[in-house]
């Protein structure tokens, strides 16, 4: 029961945050097949989360045989990452985080080129519009491709940055009451404060867009979609269940 309280926990922090590709990318360091890096990167971390779940794999239409091809390219990426996704402890130097940090992003890029490579190219823009939902307004500041589509200034891109490094901090501070020992009204009570939290976040990164801005984000992200994340509840590797339904929000 303890290790089901601690799982629910996890799982409950993924839910709420799920918007953001760094919760995402915190749930693919993980368990490493990415939200990558990755909800991957959902930004930074790359497409081998989302393309390995059941969910987004039936959003895509996937044929068989890609899915089977694609299995081989994520399970490639993180055979190659090596134990801990390619992390090293915490006795490198500077020089040597930052060349592992360095390497991390190079081979994301490959596997990302790899899995693009075996989509068509409807696929492949439904994915980028998954990938945006998943990232949510995260993605203002993780995805370089929305930074530069939305010509967002460097004012705007700071006020961006405070937003989310204070939402962040929000975030940790509440997460630090979801051990093991958290009770169910302990649960129910952070997940209306990260639902509040995310919300009052959004409305935030949001208001410092133009109206104009606003247009093209939306437009950026296509048709709604819901990543279900209780596929992940089950802990290692995101099999707790099996698919899941594109809800509406």
């Amino acid at each position: 029961m303890r290790r089901l309280s601690g799982i629910s926990a996890v799982a409950l922090v993924l839910c709420l945050s799920v918007s953001s590709v760094a919760m995402a990318q915190q749930q693919g360091r993980r368990g490493r097949g990415n939200f990558g890096g990755g909800f991957g990167g959902f930004g930074g971390g790359g497409l081998s989360f989302l393309i390995q779940n059941p969910q987004v794999q039936k959003e895509l239409k996937l044929s068989e045989d890609q899915i089977a091809k694609l299995k081989e390219v994520t399970d490639a990426a993180r055979q190659a990452a090596g134990p801990g996704g390619g992390r090293r402890g915490q006795n490198q130097t500077d020089e040597e985080r930052q060349a592992a940090r360095e390497e991390r992003r190079k081979r994301t890029e490959e596997t990302d080129k790899k899995i693009t490579d075996l989509l068509t190219a409807d696929q492949n823009v439904r994915l980028k519009q998954v990938q945006l939902w998943t990232q949510g307004t995260r993605a203002l500041t993780n995805n370089e491709t929305v930074a530069k589509e939305l010509a967002l200034t460097d004012d705007q891109k700071s006020a961006l940055k405070t937003i989310t490094e204070e939402t962040d901090k929000k975030r940790g501070e509440l997460f630090q009451g979801l051990g093991r020992g958290a009770s169910d009204e302990d649960r129910t009570k952070a997940r209306e404060q990260f639902a509040t939290l995310q919300k009052e976040t959004d409305a935030e990164c949001l208001a410092v867009l133009t109206d104009d801005q606003k247009s093209k984000f939306t437009a950026m992200k296509g048709e709604k979609f819901e990543l279900d994340m209780s596929a992940f509840a089950g802990g290692r590797g995101g099999r707790g269940r099996r698919g899941g339904n594109n809800n509406n929000n």
